[in-house]
């Protein structure tokens, strides 16, 4: 056998991102990109708790443009589109969590 070291996602950008001064009823875009630095490939990719205002762009994952699959193979990276659309003012955030089978 080979020993390799679990799948471990990271995603880009700084914590937390920040989308800016949006509009109320406007929508804006963006692109995460997630990287498995693990040897192990990440299965049974899921997002769970991203709720509105932020959504996937287009409404299902990985986002319209987006590549992610289900299955992040080691050493490889995808992407995912975020939309914020504001409903109302004021200040909205939300944490962008992925749960994943690391092979561990």
């Amino acid at each position: 056998g080979v020993a390799v070291t679990p799948a471990n996602l990271t995603i880009s950008e700084v914590d937390p991102y920040n989308y800016g001064t949006v509009a109320t009823g406007a929508v804006l875009n963006h692109t995460f990109t997630l990287t498995n630095s693990g040897g192990f490939a990440a299965s049974a990719l899921l997002e769970t708790g991203l709720a509105a205002p932020f959504a996937y762009a287009g409404g299902s994952f990985p986002g319209s443009g987006g590549t992610c699959t289900v299955t992040l193979a080691p050493s490889a990276s995808c992407t995912v589109v975020i939309a914020y659309a504001p409903t109302g003012t004021g200040l909205n955030s939300d944490t962008i969590v992925y749960s994943y089978f690391n092979g561990a």
